[in-house]
């Protein structure tokens, strides 16, 4: 099979010749490089090596060249590059070497980053959300916006080489397809790459470099269209939740006047728990505790009425987060402190968020930060709150969302949001933000040690049932996200030259 190289080229003068050098202990069948908006002599290097040059006099903008270059390339196989890290030939030979055996994409094994006891890159946590997303976990955070990368000529076609402008929104096609896609080397382009100005300059309204701003969009881009290819949810479960029981839901009494604090304690088979549950919530200072028994036995439901709560009784599970819901529109709480049934947390653990509350935080959040310095890689689920926070501009919050208890709720940020909204916590946390409510970690419990485990927790094939849910509650937030916002939400415009790849796709 015949190897086509693409590599865009700007103002790589002083690096692009060692790159070339390597590419040529190949033999391919072509080297592309597509110069643009260059004010040195890379053009000129890569004509005197040999190469094809396809040259623009201004600049196309992050990874159009990539496209044209595919779009121009006559081998059947086309590997990418960029015009300033030199990648080792035999390194290279790998990636062609996959398309070869039958794959469609080979991609830069960058799991390593991942391990390294550091935390997250916006751009990593983004790659990683993507494939988890599309229910590729093993796929970690390798993606077409790292190089080098193979793709199969007839492949790239199949995926429209317009798409390949935007790595994130081609990946994303590709695997919709059922395309083959494999991460058969590991390249260190992480500590040889070049820094520029756009890793550097932070855009007024952001708290992240120019680059990252792009990255970001592009990868808002892609669940955009799997969202419009899948659903609100991406193709991924709901979990039984029985969400019509929240909209036909009208308390039959009405809401008590001079409550300060109310607790809303989801139920099932929780016997040995409850009543301590309650307990402490009552130590905390809380003045009215409603359980929300849904699936439970007879002895829990006993144990929650003889501890002093008022119980909402459901004789069938409502499904996940339905009975916060349900609880919180019963509540006459001027704050909701939501906890669970069966997670004993003591009433000292507690009170820092009803203090929060009156000290003016409208969402008080449990801080799990600290399992960013522990937990390497980072979690599945870690990985979508943290998502969810970058595309909120908010990467301060870090892992921290309404999907982790215990956290607390002014009333008036329930009623502006919306009681349904309680139904999925990342789109609660979403709106809260969106509408200028202070939303903000404010003190550590260790749920995530102390939750029992269930057969929702476990892995069979692919992802765990309850991680699929997860998963699906943070894309139905990105859904409501995108409608409100564009394709991209509210990060940089796409300014790349559309149009002169356009220009080479209908001419060629």
């Amino acid at each position: 099979m015949k190897v086509s190289v693409i590599i865009p080229a700007c103002n790589e003068a002083d690096s692009l010749l060692p790159v070339i050098k390597e590419v040529q202990k190949m033999k391919p069948f072509e080297i592309i490089v597509v110069v643009n908006g260059s004010s040195d002599t890379t053009k000129e290097i890569a004509e005197g090596a040999g190469c094809r040059v396809v040259y623009y006099e201004e600049a196309l903008g992050i990874n159009i060249g990539r496209a044209i270059g595919a779009k121009k390339a006559k081998g059947d196989i086309l590997l990418f590059l960029d015009g300033d890290i030199a990648v080792p030939h035999e390194e290279l030979m790998k990636y062609t070497k996959a398309i070869e055996t039958g794959h469609d994409i080979a991609l830069n094994n960058l799991s390593w980053i991942m391990k390294r006891k550091v935390r997250p890159h916006p751009v990593s946590v983004a790659k990683y959300m993507l494939n988890l997303c599309l229910q590729r976990e093993d796929l970690s955070i390798q993606a077409l916006t790292a190089i080098p990368h193979a793709i199969k000529k007839t492949s790239a076609a199949k995926i429209g080489y317009e798409n390949l402008a935007h790595p994130p929104l081609a990946h994303t096609i590709a695997l919709l397809k059922g395309m083959s896609i494999v991460a058969p080397c590991s390249s260190d382009v992480i500590y040889t790459n070049k820094i520029r100005t756009t890793h550097k300059t932070i855009p007024t309204n952001s708290p992240f470099p120019i680059s990252t701003n792009y990255i970001i969009g592009d990868h808002i881009k892609a669940l955009a269209h799997l969202i419009e290819e899948k659903g609100i949810r991406g193709g991924l479960t709901d979990g039984d939740r029985n969400r019509e029981v929240v909209s036909a839901y009208t308390p039959n009494v009405k809401r008590k006047t001079g409550v300060k604090y109310s607790a809303v304690i989801p139920a099932g088979e929780e016997k040995e728990t409850i009543a301590n549950v309650i307990k402490e919530v009552k130590k905390a200072g809380v003045e009215e505790i409603i359980v929300v028994a849904n699936g439970a036995d007879e002895v829990t439901v006993k144990r929650a009425i003889e501890a002093g709560a008022t119980v909402l009784h459901y004789k069938q599970r409502l499904g996940h987060n339905v009975p916060r819901a349900i609880g919180a529109m019963y509540s006459s709480g001027e704050v909701c402190l939501f906890v669970d049934g069966d997670i004993v947390i003591s009433a000292e653990h507690l009170r820092p968020y009803l203090e929060a509350a009156d000290q003016g935080v409208d969402v008080a959040l449990n801080n799990l930060e600290c399992l960013l310095d522990e937990v390497h890689p980072i979690h599945s689920v870690s990985a979508a709150k943290y998502f969810l926070n970058i595309v909120c501009k908010r990467p301060d919050l870090t892992i921290n969302t309404t999907t982790a208890i215990p956290h607390a709720i002014k009333r008036d940020v329930m009623e502006k949001v919306g009681y349904e909204s309680l139904i999925i916590p990342p789109l609660f946390q979403l709106k809260s933000i969106m509408y200028g409510f202070m939303v903000q970690p404010v003190h550590f419990v260790d749920v995530a040690r102390t939750n029992r485990i269930r057969k929702e927790h476990m892995k069979v094939k692919g992802l765990a049932a309850s991680t699929q849910r997860i998963l699906g509650d943070y894309v139905e937030a990105m859904a409501y996200y995108i409608s409100q916002t564009s394709e991209r939400g509210e990060f940089l415009p796409d300014i790349r030259r559309h149009d002169l790849l356009f220009e080479v796709l209908n001419n060629e």
